[in-house]
Formats: structure tokens, sequence, C-alpha cells
């Protein structure tokens, strides 16, 4: 079953067709992967999703729902979240902290009660629950701060789930990463698909084949290919413009 739909989703800056009437269809429960060369309008398709560019043609459906037009809180809400290619995480605030403050966003309540959280027992709870499902248990109380680089992002994919998401969004999240962590998180996300459906942007071969059930092909903007992972990468046309790339 689709659970995040474009249809023609198209974008314009000035003559450059950044995003080239792409039609995708994730299905629920499935790791998707979207791939390309730089500059192929991964970026962009994504910032179309979380609703922090608007297109210029075509429609998104969450659920069949028509989110086309609704603001980035609202697609949240919906149920679609973005993590981005540098963690924003409250540096200053502890690891349990900064998913609490998640969890009290998703109800409707603004980061600025931060005095609340920590006596809050049912956002700590629940907050103690995700970290606990993304192997961070032991680090609640340090400050975000002072966790390595995975972690952090470890952290970040926490928040994220803390808004409930039926589509979670991940944006280059092996970057930076040594290999070991790499692995670690290519175990977590492989995980997580029974909780959420990931789209996953990701410049990293070897975590999108060990990944993707699907996988989707940019270039120039346009889509070449869309299908079963290990279809689209025997594909004469991906080959020959991404994957012998080495980019």
């Amino acid at each position: 079953m689709s659970v995040l739909q474009t249809n023609n989703l198209t974008k314009r800056f000035g003559g450059v067709v950044a995003t080239d009437a792409v039609s995708l269809s994730l299905e629920q429960g499935k790791v998707h992967a979207l791939i390309g060369p730089n500059g192929a309008g991964k970026t962009t398709f994504i910032a179309q999703l979380a609703g922090q560019l608007m297109p210029d043609a075509g429609q998104i459906l969450l659920n069949a729902k028509d989110i086309t037009k609704l603001s980035e809180p609202e697609r949240v809400r919906a149920g679609l979240t973005r993590t981005f290619q540098i963690s924003s995480l409250f540096s200053d605030f502890s690891v349990l902290e900064n998913v609490a403050f998640s969890v009290q966003a998703r109800t409707g309540h603004s980061y600025r009660f931060w005095s609340k959280v920590a006596s809050n027992a049912r956002l700590n709870a629940t907050a103690a629950d995700l970290l606990e499902l993304l192997g961070l248990s032991e680090k609640s109380q340090e400050k975000a701060a002072a966790l390595s680089h995975g972690e952090q992002r470890q952290l970040e994919i926490a928040m994220a789930l803390a808004t409930e998401p039926k589509v979670l969004m991940l944006d280059e999240p092996m970057a930076g990463m040594g290999s070991e962590e790499t692995q670690r998180l290519i175990e977590l996300l492989g995980k997580l698909k029974s909780e959420t459906t990931l789209l996953l942007v990701e410049h990293d071969m070897d975590a999108v084949f060990a990944l993707a059930d699907d996988l989707s092909v940019l270039v120039n903007g346009a889509l070449i290919a869309s299908g079963p992972a290990a279809e689209v990468r025997t594909h004469p046309e991906v080959i020959s413009a991404y994957l012998d790339s080495g980019t």
C-alpha cells in the first residue's frame, strides 16, 4: 500500500528545472532510497515533500490525502518528518531532554516551556522508550554535545520518531561517519522500518544496498528509474549515469 506519493512534482529556479515531473510512490513498511549525482535534484525534491519549498506543479499525497499546500509544521503533524545532513540538537541539554522536547512539541506545546520537561514523567517515559529503541539509554543524562557524531545522528532520529511519523525522510544520515558508526546505523535503520516507512537520501552505496527495498534514481531533476532495488541497480541507464560515476 502506498503511504506517500508524488504526481508530476515540478520545481523550477529560473531556467533550471530542479525536479522535472517526478512521480514516486513509497510503500508502507519499506525503505525507499533516493540516489543520484550531486545536483540531481534530491535535496530540492525532499524539501518539497517536507514543505520547505512549494512545487510549481504537481501533487503530494500522504495516505491518499493531498498535503501539497500544507505548511511544514502541518506536514509533521500529518505524519511526514525529515532529518537533516547536519544534526540540529539542543547541545547544552541532556539526551533525554532533547527527545522529551520533541515529544512535547508533538502534543502542540512550544519549546519555550523547557522548564516543564524535567519534571514531566510522561514526557520523560516516552523519551526513555525512544532512547532504548535507538540504543542510547546509557547516554540519557549526558549533554547532547558530548555524544559522538554517530550518536548525535541516532539522537536526531529519536527526536524525529518522537513526532510519530508515518514517513521518516533521512537526508544523508551516514554523512561524516566512520565505518563502525555507519554499520551500527545501518543495523538500526533496518529495524526501524517495522516502525515507520523510510525515505533514504544517501551517497554511501553500501548503506543504500544494505537497506533499500526500493530504489529511485534522479538525474538532472528527472526520475530515470524506480522499482525494486535489485532490479534498478542493474538498469543500464542507472549504471551509466550514476553507479559508474564514483559519486
